[in-house]
């Protein structure tokens, strides 16, 4: 990832605009129906350096071949509505990141529950899941990862549907206020706390946000 150095105000009201200005963030999934919401979920893709969540579902498929070198199997998605498997990581799984922003340990999250273990990895195979968003940040051998924040789908689409406009509304709201709570990550704002008013702008979206339920429902 390519930053100006820190504290650049300009660069750093540059990152606020673009991050801001991203449709993931803006778009209220209460003002389309469940069909379209769904639609919507099932064709696209990551965001970008910009979105600070996301709107992406995913399909476990199969686990890797056991491996006696390696202390995890990985496990392979599909991402939307696309055929390609990709692996994903059994030991990032199970042991999760360092958050950039916060140095804490953050761990792969499916509903309520932490990934910790080989079985809770097997228990994926099958599911359908919504991620909501991803927090950025190191493995233990210091690459650039992120843990995903994951709901379960039903197959239902009216229930699937609500899950997902909740998961949608709580995401944006809880990574704005990962912006607030910690502007000097390279991810975020790239500047010491009130270097710029950052705040009014972010509290006014999240307010706006807070209000998506009570949009005319298709």
């Amino acid at each position: 990832m390519y930053h100006r150095p820190k504290n650049d105000v300009d660069y750093s009201l540059a990152r606020l605009d673009a991050m801001m200005r991203r449709r993931r963030l803006s778009f209220n999934p209460y003002t389309v129906s469940d069909h379209r919401l769904i639609e919507i979920v099932n064709t696209v893709g990551w965001g970008n350096e910009f979105d600070i969540v996301e709107m992406v579902a995913l399909r476990f498929t199969r686990l890797s071949p056991i491996d006696y070198s390696k202390s995890h199997r990985d496990i392979f998605i599909t991402v939307g509505n696309s055929d390609e498997e990709i692996p994903l990581s059994g030991s990032l799984l199970t042991h999760g990141v360092t958050a950039t922003d916060s140095n804490r340990k953050e761990r792969f999250m499916f509903g309520k529950k932490q990934l910790r273990s080989d079985s809770d990895i097997e228990k994926l195979l099958g599911q359908s899941v919504f991620v909501s968003h991803i927090i950025r940040g190191t493995d233990f051998l210091g690459h650039e990862k992120s843990a995903y924040r994951m709901h379960k789908l039903t197959g239902k689409t009216e229930r699937d549907a609500g899950i997902i406009r909740h998961a949608m509304c709580e995401a944006k709201i809880e990574m704005l206020e990962r912006i607030l709570k910690y502007p000097e990550s390279p991810y975020h704002l790239w500047c010491v706390r009130g270097l710029f008013d950052y705040e009014s702008r972010i509290r006014r979206a999240i307010e706006v946000i807070s209000r998506f339920p009570n949009a005319p429902s298709k």
